[in-house]
């Protein structure tokens, strides 16, 4: 053979590897993709299910033994943290549900309130009082900054008739929701 009859069959076989090499990319871009969308969650807990019997079946001993790692001190620990954090989670999920219950508790009371100081007022017994009216008055009430009572119908607070308790450290978890309940709001 001649060194041009060598050449072009080197370029074709270099061809032919490029396109094999293309060809491989694509194949196994669309195996990759294709075995990503087989594993579904449902035959992931079936496919470990298989290979849990299996394993039991063919090294029980082994199997066992490895269970048994599971159960140690260090797991059972485990555990009870977390179980503590999920009551002290729960415990705090209350005491926001009732400090929420308390503060709508003060403000039907603040309307109930309202409602009956409107009610003796002298204009509902029928009793008429009049006064000038003097817009100039009215406008430096306002920028002075006092509000008549159509404050707390707007929902805005005047006064508060108890104050926020102040607490020098957070209650413990499993006592936050009962002290909340119990402190009388």
């Amino acid at each position: 053979m001649n060194f041009k009859g060598l050449k072009t069959r080197v370029e074709r076989a270099e061809a032919l590897v490029d396109g094999r090499v293309v060809q491989t990319l694509d194949r196994h871009a669309a195996l990759r993709s294709s075995w990503r969308e087989a594993w579904t969650p449902s035959r992931i807990v079936i496919a470990g299910l298989i290979a849990g019997f299996a394993t039991g079946v063919a090294q029980p001993k082994l199997a066992l033994r490895r269970l048994g790692k599971l159960g140690g001190p260090k797991s059972l620990q485990m555990v009870s943290a977390l179980s503590g954090l999920a009551s002290s989670i729960q415990a705090t999920i209350a005491a926001v549900g009732a400090k929420q219950a308390a503060d709508a508790t003060d403000a039907s009371e603040e309307a109930a309130t309202d409602v009956a100081s409107e009610a003796t007022s002298p204009a509902a017994a029928g009793v008429t009082t009049t006064a000038p009216h003097n817009p100039a008055a009215g406008s430096a009430d306002l920028a002075a900054g006092t509000v008549d009572d159509a404050a707390p119908a707007a929902g805005i607070r005047a006064d508060r008739r108890r104050p926020e308790p102040v607490y020098d450290a957070q209650p413990r978890p499993a006592e936050a929701a009962t002290e909340m309940s119990e402190s009388g709001r």
